[in-house]
């Protein structure tokens, strides 16, 4: 080795050693066997078990916070929130996803060298991971902010109160499999505690089972690279929060990028940083449910053309794109049921009643789906409907 290039990693390795035994805040972070890849030793993983109500271990600086009787409720109220998730959604979701979504008769639907995105998504990852758990990576766009992480060591009734609001929103997913825009926008945005979605993004990652090794503050560059924002109080635009995580049965360490964004014509741009980044995601899966047929309305068409050019594969329910425009250029297999669109109340945006889809479903007469997925869960008896879709072969 040249006697520069062993200077140089000499100057390099302090540094290294010195960033993985770093700890943000040493309120909540365990400074002892920090994690040799993050630069916050276990701060973001304890974090995420503490929101999730989930057990932490003994020498957890956060276990001092969990002794009161507001967060024994909480625990108490998470348990029966993941025990409804993992019975109704996460269990048959992921037996239908090996049983018949990957035995899907034009090809891997979720592939272990590709980017999985979801658009108009909410706080949603736990539906996102586990139609599609092999993705190199995951990409979350949606309007509501990012916000940051919460502080347990305040201790208030004002935070036991934040604890409560988020828990009102995660529910949506017990309940019906998604998120209700309404509930984001009162207990998430205006949460002055728990703000945003990360502590959302934190809390289902530990129940997902992820290890999360950081998390960052990140803003799209002007040509679309997301870039570390050490200062959060600058505001460029678009930002949001970016973590990285492993899990046991992958030692990969992958990250979940989450991007605030109000879509509209101007995002759609090929010049808008938004754009640039989902560009560098050509190929990717791509997932759509529970989306208020937004990509419906003509006013959304540009929006519409941009995501439609991303994916080489899509799950999605009938509030997606529509099934006309996928048919030229993708293989198409469907699931559930579809007759009509649920009719929702308040909202803007125009429906399609997408005849064609209804007759296709008529003529092939899938099996019912055994679990709530979009907005079926809101028909009585829930009959919901996934679309499937494939991009031809050039």
């Amino acid at each position: 080795m040249k006697l520069n290039n062993i200077f140089a990693l000499a100057l390099i390795i302090p540094v290294i050693t010195c960033q993985s035994s770093k700890v943000v805040d040493e309120k909540t972070g365990r400074a002892a066997n920090a994690k040799s890849d993050g630069r916050t030793g276990y701060y973001f993983d304890d974090m995420a078990r503490y929101l999730a109500g989930l057990d932490l271990p003994a020498d957890s600086n956060l276990v001092q916070f969990t002794v009161a009787p507001e967060y024994a409720e909480h625990r108490k109220k998470m348990a029966n929130f993941w025990e409804k998730v993992r019975t109704y959604s996460i269990g048959p979701v992921s037996a239908w996803r090996d049983s018949t979504l990957e035995r899907n008769p034009n090809g891997m639907v979720c592939r272990e060298d590709r980017p999985a995105f979801y658009p108009l998504c909410g706080a949603d990852i736990i539906n996102l991971y586990t139609v599609c758990p092999r993705a190199t990576e995951y990409v979350m766009v949606a309007l509501e902010k990012a916000g940051d992480i919460p502080h347990p060591e305040r201790q208030s009734s004002q935070y036991y109160k934040g604890l409560r609001a988020m828990r009102h929103v995660i529910n949506n997913i017990a309940d019906r499999n998604y998120f209700f825009s309404a509930h984001m926008k009162q207990d998430l945005v205006k949460n002055e505690e728990i703000q945003g979605i990360a502590p959302v993004l934190l809390t289902f990652a530990a129940g997902l089972g992820w290890h999360i090794v950081d998390m960052e503050n990140v803003y799209l560059a002007p040509d679309g690279r997301p870039v570390v924002l050490d200062d959060p109080s600058l505001d460029f635009k678009p930002k949001g929060v970016r973590i990285w995580f492993r899990t046991d049965s992958d030692p990969r360490l992958r990250s979940l990028t989450y991007i605030e964004q109000y879509l509209n014509a101007a995002s759609a741009q090929a010049t808008h940083p938004l754009s640039k980044f989902l560009k560098q995601k050509q190929g990717a899966f791509m997932l759509l449910k529970a989306a208020s047929y937004v990509l419906h309305n003509p006013i959304m068409a540009a929006v519409r053309d941009n995501f439609i050019s991303i994916p080489d594969t899509i799950v999605q329910d009938d509030s997606g794109f529509r099934y006309l425009e996928l048919k030229p250029n993708f293989e198409i297999n469907i699931y559930g049921s579809f007759a009509n669109p649920v009719r929702l109340k308040d909202v803007k945006f125009r429906y399609d009643e997408q005849p064609e889809l209804a007759a296709l479903y008529r003529e092939r007469k899938p099996l019912p789906l055994p679990f709530n997925f979009g907005y079926g869960s809101l028909r009585t008896p829930p009959k919901s409907n996934i679309l499937v879709a494939h991009r031809k072969k050039a």
